[in-house]
């Protein structure tokens, strides 16, 4: 990988958990970058680490060892305002409490680039009105959230880190609560957004046949190995995906 040409970069990073003076370790020695304006997925088995990168990378916890390097500079030098302005996150957790409507929960992308006040200006409505606008829920903007559905509210938590508009967007298995038609209208939107705003984007997924068709780079991820990265059309080449996914071995036939 060419770290001048990627946004983030992962230098000998080992993630998983800490209990005591006991580590748990659940991914080592990452040397991996996440290209400008890129869709990258990532694959794996349910507690192969997926989760935990994704968050350690979001900085909401702190690695076991290495360095995470966003534009050059270690992300634990980053205050929490200035980190947020350039990385936004996409949890699978349920939005509790407050009566929201869509566009509110939009603005709320705005909020690290406010003053002390948390007043939104101008520039910030724009952002807030383009990021609706790319994720075609324009007829959802005054309605609650609580009233809309799960594949609606999705897409409105993308809306969100659109506006958000930093460079970076982690999304941690956007579409485990959405059935087959929303699945793929996600994955679709978001091929769109990465085509359309050049942010680079970094997905953890469970669909597999669609992470193959929509992204520019696999990170394919081994319970005790490390991970494997290249493209999908290079992954299938070298039988990585078919090791992994025996029921996809149809793809390199």
């Amino acid at each position: 990988m060419d770290n001048h040409n990627s946004i983030l970069t992962l230098s000998q990073l080992s993630v998983g958990y800490k209990n005591g003076q006991e580590k748990n370790v659940l991914m080592e020695n990452l040397n991996l970058g996440i290209p400008k304006g890129k869709f990258i997925a990532l694959l794996g088995a349910n507690g192969v680490g997926k989760s935990t990168l994704i968050r350690t990378i979001a900085n909401l916890q702190k690695p076991l060892a290495g360095n995470i390097l966003l534009k050059g500079k270690n992300i634990i030098e980053y205050d929490r305002k200035k980190f947020a302005q350039e990385v936004s996150l996409v949890l699978t957790d349920r939005i509790q409490g407050g009566n929201l409507n869509v566009r509110e929960l939009v603005e709320m992308g705005r909020y690290p680039h406010t003053n002390w006040t948390g007043k939104l200006q101008f520039n910030d409505h724009e952002k807030v009105e383009e990021a609706i606008h790319l994720c075609a829920i324009n007829y959802l903007k005054d309605a609650n959230i609580f009233e809309i559905s799960d594949g609606q509210l999705q897409k409105a938590m993308i809306a969100r880190a659109l506006a958000q508009d930093g460079d970076l967007m982690l999304l941690d298995e956007p579409t485990v609560h959405l059935d087959a038609n929303n699945r793929f209208a996600v994955m679709e939107l978001l091929r769109k957004l990465v085509d359309e705003t050049k942010k680079s984007l970094l997905i953890s997924t469970h669909q597999v046949e669609m992470a193959i068709k929509m992204s520019d780079e696999l990170w394919l991820a081994n319970c005790g190995e490390n991970i494997k990265s290249g493209t999908p059309q290079e992954l299938i080449k070298a039988k990585e995906i078919e090791r992994a996914f025996p029921f996809l071995q149809k793809l390199n036939n």
